[in-house]
């Protein structure tokens, strides 16, 4: 279920009676063993910091607002389009929620939700360039990572706004007490087996029996997931806020593009832009759509690292962009369009802060940091291209 990308690119395709497709999704397996190698090396480097359930909540609180984006800018590149202007606009959403909070005293709810809507005006701003004017959407979102940053530090004269209100940072500095997290968990548990059930007895009907072992593996895997997330939450505060957005948004990103038109219209624009013009697809409607959804999770990841820092900082959001695009690459996202899924890009994020996070504790210079992030983000590019090549072999 995390990364069954390649599938998408053929959704109506038939496969013959008795086809056996693979036990287990080669992204989702490369993702995996890149986590377990990473978590067992930083684990012994770091002298047993980094399993541990305190650092692993913390770095999944971390990678939550990367996460969120990620996810928002898989959908854009599934559509075959791009978005550089991610920490730009997330900074200026941001400057807005911490100018309501410290200098106009808003609750919480006028914040969060004048924040959205400015992040979605951002996004419909860069829609009208890209569909209406046909600016291409690297042109167009490259502008507004400098324009956009540009206006927050005119407003701001580039200064700290300082402090948000307590309550306000609660929304992603709080956690779940730990009763109510393993609710929750055992809730996600049964609503995902049943999921994994249900495919299961409808990819039966269709390729016929003899699947019992995939879907043993498929069981299994989510077991070991819930196991180790309760491991995680029992052991320090229960689950942290930033991560209950994540899954919330994620789920609701996951069926939008799984279980609805707009999804299906998605992939299709993004694998034959011309084919899908032909087959009737509102294709300028569809595109807004995409730049106003990636509007409103730049106004929720404001909201979240505004909350997080409990101010709105003139580095905030730096590189960010960047985090998302290599955490949806990661995660199974094709460049190219027409390839990819939310909760690959999702775990990509979390795989791509897994390195932040083992570097940090390892103390490696900030500067090398990013030299390291660098080469991951190319070697996750040079994998997309071996699978594009050896999916057109196939």
């Amino acid at each position: 279920m995390i990364s069954s990308s390649v599938g998408f690119s053929a959704p109506n395709r038939a496969a013959p009676a008795g086809a056996r497709g693979p036990l287990v999704d080669p992204r989702t397996l490369t993702m995996v063993i890149v986590f377990v190698v990473l978590a067992i090396v930083f684990n012994i480097a770091s002298g047993d910091l980094f399993l541990t359930p305190r650092n692993l909540s913390l770095l999944l609180r971390q990678a939550s607002i990367v996460a969120l984006v990620a996810a928002g800018v898989s959908i854009l590149m599934i559509m075959g389009e791009i978005d550089l202007s991610i920490g730009s606009a997330v900074y200026l959403c941001g400057v807005l929620a911490a100018a309501l909070q410290h200098s106009l005293g808003w609750d919480i709810l006028p914040t969060v939700v004048a924040t959205i809507v400015l992040g979605i005006v951002l996004g419909l701003w860069q829609g009208f360039w890209v569909v209406t004017i046909g600016v291409p959407s690297f042109i167009v979102t490259l502008a507004g990572l400098l324009a956009f940053r540009g206006i927050g530090f005119y407003a701001t004269d580039a200064a700290t706004i300082a402090p948000v209100s307590e309550d306000y940072s609660a929304l992603s500095e709080a956690f779940l007490p730990i009763p109510a997290t393993l609710v929750l968990l055992l809730v996600g548990l049964v609503a995902a087996g049943a999921y994994i059930l249900r495919r299961h007895r409808l990819l039966e009907q269709r390729l016929g029996s003899g699947r019992r072992l995939q879907l043993g593996i498929q069981l299994f895997a989510l077991l070991a997931t819930a196991a180790f997330l309760a491991w995680i939450f029992s052991g320090f505060r229960g689950l942290p806020a930033a991560l209950l957005w994540v899954a919330v948004i994620g789920v609701l990103l996951w069926v939008l593009m799984t279980k609805t038109v707009f999804g299906r219209n998605a992939y299709l624009t993004g694998s034959n832009r011309e084919a899908s013009v032909l087959a009737g697809i509102p294709l300028s409607r569809q595109l807004y759509l995409g730049f106003l959804l990636m509007g409103a999770l730049y106004g929720i990841a404001g909201t979240l690292v505004t909350a997080r820092l409990g101010a709105s900082t003139p580095t905030t959001g730096m590189y960010m962009e960047l985090d998302a695009i290599a955490g949806a690459v990661i995660g199974g996202t094709a460049l190219k369009g027409g390839i990819g899924t939310i909760p690959g890009a999702i775990v990509g994020a979390i795989l791509l802060t897994t390195i932040d996070n083992g570097m940090s504790l390892l103390n490696i210079s900030s500067f090398l940091q990013l030299v390291i992030k660098g080469l991951v983000l190319l070697f996750a590019l040079a994998f997309d291209a071996y699978m594009t090549k050896r999916q057109g072999r196939a």
